[in-house]
């Protein structure tokens, strides 16, 4: 039973229904639109107005209308909470996203783990929404008339839109598919947020749209042409004269770190978060084999799996010459790679006389824009070559030697089914793969046992239709 009306700003009361106090209408003083009271269990009461206008002399006038409208609120409050919903109309479709992002930002960890996100993660998470808003057109439309139809087509319009002066509020639609796709994930969770808050009756359906395969999404690479030509380039680069220390010093350092990528597979963000403690000597390794390989500790910190591995890598002289570039004294009488106690957990590359602060994002980039006008033209070919692709190219030359896929996978710090979707496609251009498709069909070589039967290349026998 609701509380009863009361104080003077409650006139010409009329119950809804006999002897239930808790829904009515009555009129404000100095007011003739007919109001509603509903005491909505659980939840408060709510006031609004019907939208009738009565009279001032005849208290009947409109009465009837806006007994209907507060009768068929009544019903729609009963109708919504007994199938588990909010009743009350407090929030409309958007006003529910800050608190929303506020959920998600609890979430946030400074690496990726199992029901955590990082700082970018959120950041996309909020562009997501204002996409949302932007397909609205703005309309911060209530929750009970979400219009499910219209949500359907967001896919749609993501793929055809198009910025002009006739649709102001149009953004350029994303080159891959798998990037719509992204955002549907979090603007499911919005609508699940509000699903699983009793605002909403379900959760949207979406146009179903297709994500590029693997095949589609991998990286380009260097074969081991373009790749020599990259490293003599680059290394002509980082040599240059008449520069200053720091950027002779810079230079040096991106030419070590695409070295080390190159021949370790590590993910570029693995590699900027490297700390001197993560290199190791490897005394698996006879003494010989050590003067090469070691090993590389990618803590879950700096993995983009949350994982942490150990990685096999050649680049014992690389990470020589990044100490010496450093300024790092070698260490007396310790094992490689004789780094003093003071400096185990500084960034490997770290800014110029600076050991503690890693090399800044402006040097990577801009040391990046130079190289690739060096090589785009001339060797590259058009290719969208990026730091993630010396990953990529050491993996691909790894599948070219035949590494076990397991075992190049676990090195990797990815999945077998990914390294072999992704980087196997290489294996259909390899010399070796050539070499097993036309084995036994090299007809220029002709077996004494068939020395008197007429030669016929393959390409020249006819084919019946």
């Amino acid at each position: 039973m609701g509380r009863k009306g009361s104080g003077s700003w409650v006139m010409d009361k009329v119950l809804v229904l006999p002897e239930q106090e808790d829904c009515y209408i009555y009129k404000r003083p100095r007011s003739l639109i007919w109001q509603y009271f509903i005491s909505v269990p659980f939840e408060g009461v709510e006031r609004r107005s019907t939208g009738i206008k009565g009279s001032s002399d005849d208290i009947k006038v409109g009465q009837r209308e806006a007994i209907q409208v507060a009768l068929d609120r009544k019903l729609e409050v009963m109708s919504r909470q007994r199938d588990g919903l909010k009743a009350r109309r407090v929030k409309k479709m958007f006003d529910f996203i800050e608190e929303f992002l506020n959920e998600e930002e609890k979430r946030i960890a400074d690496f990726n783990k199992k029901g955590s996100i990082t700082k970018e993660t959120f950041r996309m998470k909020e562009h997501h929404l204002k996409l949302l808003q932007k397909y609205y057109k703005g309309r911060n439309t209530k929750l009970e008339n979400l219009d499910y139809k219209f949500l359907w087509n967001y896919p749609t319009w993501r793929q055809n839109t198009t910025c002009n002066e006739l649709n102001p509020i149009a953004v350029k639609p994303p080159q891959k598919s798998s990037t719509i796709c992204t955002e549907l994930t979090t603007i499911k969770a919005y609508f699940a947020y509000l699903f699983h808050g009793g605002y909403i009756s379900r959760v949207p359906d979406f146009r179903t749209i297709q994500r590029e395969s693997y095949n589609d999404n991998r990286r380009d690479y260097l074969n081991l042409k373009q790749y020599k030509q990259t490293i003599n380039r680059v290394r002509s680069w980082s040599n240059d004269r008449g520069l200053t220390p720091t950027m002779s010093y810079n230079k040096k350092m991106l030419y070590q770190a695409m070295l080390v990528m190159s021949n370790s597979a590590l993910r570029i963000g693995e590699l900027k978060g490297l700390l001197w403690r993560d290199i190791e000597r490897n005394d698996n390794l006879s003494r010989e084999e050590q003067k090469v390989g070691h090993i590389i500790k990618i803590r879950k910190e700096i993995c983009k799996t949350g994982v942490s591995r150990s990685v096999q890598s050649p680049t014992v002289e690389r990470f020589d010459t990044i100490r010496e570039l450093s300024g790092i004294p070698r260490q007396p009488k310790s094992s490689w790679p004789h780094i003093p106690l003071e400096f185990i957990n500084q960034p490997v590359f770290s800014k110029y006389n600076h050991h503690d602060r890693r090399l800044g994002m402006g040097t990577w980039n801009r040391g990046w824009k130079d190289i690739k006008d060096l090589c785009y033209e001339e060797f590259w070919f058009g290719k969208n070559i990026t730091w993630y692709s010396f990953r990529h190219t050491a993996i691909s030359f790894a599948v070219g030697r035949e590494v076990p896929m397991l075992t190049l996978a676990q090195n990797a710090g990815t999945g077998i089914k990914y390294v072999e979707q992704v980087y196997y496609h290489h294996e259909a251009e390899s010399k070796a793969t050539w070499n097993i498709l036309n084995k036994n069909r090299d007809f220029t070589k002709k077996n004494e046992r068939f020395k008197n039967e007429p030669f016929l290349p393959l390409e020249e026998v006819p084919v019946r239709v």
